[in-house]
């Protein structure tokens, strides 16, 4: 890419907010000097070339005519492909900059489909979707979520057609081997003693776990693309989409192999971007979201160079183009999984000592307050009545719902935090610890046998600590 610098993307920014015609991403350079007047008056803009990376058509060792030509080789981009097959389509090519196809989380949110209807579930779309309306502040297009409920279900069940046979259904609560296919009802079944129907901030049942992950699952998918004779070219680059004159149609996408070597793909009916996230593209980070620029991408996913792969390639392309991002502030995927006990409501305070939210909230608005903390710190506090207490909390991503005991089995294998193991596991004999979203964690914590002893454990001020327990408990009796 040319002219990458931080300077010229923050211009690009300004120049987009005073009206310029603008990609509005690194690569695009500022060429020449136009005049262009409002109202009457006269104001110098800056003109875009947004042709991304510039490659001579002599440097273009081949070219591959397809009827398909779809880059990213992800759980998107193989179902896309292979739903062209299943459609009919003929030559199509999917290009992947890594070894091989890729997957990354094993969890899908849908509404209806087979899985809940074996286990009894039925979800009101409409609640749901207000819902996540109505924590979003509006924001989102109502349109698109609702595209999701409608047709959510149905497109899960596609996914699970292709590993027919292959994988039991079971709930979130049984026991796993670690090896077999299994398709689990996530927070399912709710504790009995929950009381769901007050819930502020409701957990619909939605979200279904692929174990051992999803990549069984969609290696079947691939066997059906290859047996219809899709070409996969891995270790292969995109590097610029085909749009003659930045008008029409994308005819097609410029490749760059393990060799350094172009190749122009052709293709008659359609070109897609399945490309993924750009998390970790600092700079993308920095201009879009400014405000979690500090967080880093956990997934591991690399390609042929042994670099990250979400970065943001198939959004630059698109806007070299003349697409249009997304208008912001972007949503990054920041969620938290909360202290010892997870996500439960238990009391939070922050390095001095004093609450600062309501605990009964998800990962996410946890994230949310947590980034504000000073020092981005909390303590989640909770006495020795715990282990009666959980089964009052309801399920929900992050929330630790079993207290196991030394020896047990634990109800949904080591991949997620919804079980607690007795304090003989644990190295220090005192501090109860968990099966970690990632496994081998411990939790890490301070035990005392009363509040000043915590308070100094925590080093917080006592009397500050004191007044939010005693105000603590007064709110909880009433």
């Amino acid at each position: 890419m040319k002219d990458m610098s931080r300077r010229n993307f923050v211009t690009l920014g300004a120049l987009g907010a005073a009206g310029a015609a603008v990609c509005g991403l690194a690569g695009c350079a500022p060429q020449k000097t136009t005049e262009a007047g409002a109202g009457g008056a006269s104001a110098k803009q800056e003109t875009i070339n947004c042709s991304g990376i510039e490659v001579n058509p002599d440097e273009v060792m081949e070219v591959i005519p397809t009827d398909i030509v779809i880059v990213g080789a992800g759980l998107s981009g193989i179902s896309a492909a292979r739903a062209a097959v299943e459609s009919g389509a003929k030559n199509i090519v999917v290009v992947e900059k890594a070894t091989t196809w890729q997957y990354r989380s094993n969890q899908v949110g849908c509404i209806g489909g087979k899985i809940q209807e074996d286990l009894g579930i039925h979800i009101d779309k409409n609640a749901a979707v207000g819902q996540i309306m109505k924590e979003c502040g509006y924001r989102p297009n109502q349109r698109i979520l609702n595209l999701w409920a409608d047709n959510s279900g149905e497109a899960f069940d596609w996914f699970l057609a292709a590993s027919e046979g292959q994988y039991v259904v079971e709930a979130e609560s049984d026991t796993y081997d670690g090896k077999s296919m299994s398709v689990r009802k996530m927070h399912w079944p709710h504790p009995a003693e929950a009381n769901i129907a007050d819930d502020f901030y409701p957990i619909f049942d939605d979200c279904q776990i692929c174990l051992p992950d999803n990549g069984p699952y969609i290696q079947n998918m691939v066997d059906i693309c290859e047996k219809a004779g899709v070409q996969f070219l891995y270790s292969t680059f995109a590097r610029q989409l085909v749009r003659p004159d930045n008008a029409g149609r994308v005819e097609g996408v410029i490749v760059e192999d393990e060799n350094g070597d172009y190749k122009k793909i052709t293709a008659s009916k359609a070109v897609l971007l399945a490309t993924g996230d750009y998390a970790s593209n600092a700079e993308m980070m920095s201009y879009y979201v400014p405000w979690s620029d500090r967080f880093m991408s956990i997934f591991p996913n690399v390609d042929a160079k042994g670099e990250k792969t979400n970065t943001g390639d198939g959004q630059q392309m698109g806007m070299w183009i003349g697409a249009k991002m997304e208008d912001g502030p972007h949503a990054p995927m920041t969620h938290h999984l909360g202290g010892p006990l997870g996500m439960d409501a238990f009391l939070l305070v922050d390095i001095n000592g004093e609450r600062f939210m309501n605990e009964d909230v998800g990962g996410q608005p946890f994230q949310n307050q947590l980034s504000r903390l000073p020092k981005k710190t909390a303590w989640q506090i909770f006495d020795s009545k715990w282990k009666d207490q959980i089964k009052y909390m309801d399920t929900g991503h992050g929330n630790v719902n079993w207290y196991v005991e030394s020896g047990s089995d634990v109800p949904n294998g080591s991949y997620g935090k919804n079980a607690y193991i007795s304090d003989e596991d644990n190295e220090d004999g005192n501090t109860p610890g968990f099966l970690s979203y990632f496994e081998g964690e411990k939790a890490l914590g301070v035990t005392a046998n009363s509040i000043a002893e915590l308070a100094k454990l925590m080093e917080v001020d006592e009397a500050a600590l004191t007044a939010t327990i005693e105000r603590y408990n007064e709110l909880c009796e009433a």
